[in-house]
């Protein structure tokens, strides 16, 4: 047993020279030999310059404007998640077809009313939070169409090329002369004027301009190295647009849709302003639509204004923050 004890000792101890051997050659090799790495060394240094880049990519993203950014946004977010907590009255109550029997339009601020009422006697808070719903539905939806569709149909154009590309830039140039404002305001009556049908109208005529925009994107990516390399080891057309080309555009991606949401909100409220909204939804472009009838009542048209100002300022904080983070283009 005991000598069972010193043979293992012996075997442990000749392993740690050995160790001690090898890594003193690997030192002596890598401070003489240019270009010498050591395979442990080389793994330490990768994960420490990953930590390092981590830290400075959050560094990059707490700025004050950026973290205005997301407090705003996480503003009118919590206050859509818990409206019917916040608000003593339901979505029904604040708009049509109903019509509340004991106030009169545009009331001045009251206990009963804390901001006033609107047009037809709604509470303008009320109004106010529950059309953070309404507008975050506005933002995130027609968004995730046109950023879904413009994505598949961006890479194939701008990877196979061709017949292929010169149709769909063709198909993108006719409906790049056609406002979507007014083709919203047409055609959303025909639809039902209902707010999803509106916001996927919206969506989908927004696809062309995403289309260009991840094709700009797909181009500079397929003229990589890395890229001709795959192609030129015999990878899959498809498996190289979509494993190597699409994964190094996603962060001008993220960018983009934070700037489309804060586009998609002013776009949504213009429509509404103009009366062509989904009247039993509450939102904020009605709400200034409202108040053209009485100019002279400040708050019905201010207090929505200020929320779609919020919520289009903080989108658009957030994106410039993140370009300032993941844009490799930019100087440190």
């Amino acid at each position: 047993m005991v000598q069972t004890d010193l043979k293992v000792d012996l075997k442990i101890q000749n392993k740690e020279k050995s160790e001690k051997q090898r890594n003193i050659k690997a030192l002596i090799k890598f401070y003489f030999l240019p270009g010498f790495r050591v395979p442990e060394f080389s793994e330490k240094e990768y994960e420490i310059g990953k930590k390092r880049s981590k830290r400075k990519l959050f560094r990059r993203l707490i700025t004050p404007l950026t973290l205005l950014g997301f407090a705003m946004i996480l503003l009118i977010v919590f206050i859509g998640i818990f409206a019917p907590w916040l608000s003593i009255y339901t979505i029904e109550e604040v708009a049509l077809p109903h019509i509340p029997p004991l106030s009169s339009p545009f009331d001045d601020p009251s206990p009963l009313h804390l901001l006033g009422t609107t047009k037809y006697g709604y509470d303008i808070l009320g109004r106010l939070i529950w059309g953070a719903r309404t507008v975050i539905t506005a933002a995130a939806f027609p968004v995730l169409i046109s950023n879904l569709g413009g994505i598949v149909l961006g890479t194939l154009s701008a990877y196979f090329g061709g017949k292929l590309d010169y149709i769909m830039m063709r198909i993108v140039d006719f409906m790049y002369s056609f406002p979507i404002i007014i083709i919203v305001i047409i055609i959303a009556p025909m639809m039902g004027g209902k707010l999803y049908n509106i916001l996927l109208l919206w969506g989908i005529l927004y696809i062309p301009y995403t289309t260009r925009f991840v094709r700009s994107l797909t181009l500079q990516v397929k003229q990589s190295l890395y890229v001709e390399a795959a192609i030129t080891g015999g990878a899959d057309k498809l498996k190289v647009m979509f494993k190597h080309v699409f994964p190094n555009t996603y962060s001008a991606l993220i960018i983009s849709f934070f700037g489309s949401m804060a586009f998609s909100v002013l776009g949504f409220a213009s429509i509404a302003f103009l009366g062509m909204g989904d009247q039993s939804f509450a939102d904020w472009g009605t709400d200034i639509a409202y108040s053209r009838s009485n100019l002279t009542a400040i708050g019905p048209a201010f207090w929505p204004g200020l929320f779609i100002g919020i919520t289009t300022i903080g989108f658009i904080l957030v994106g410039d923050g993140l370009r300032d983070a993941l844009d490799p283009r930019l100087k440190r």
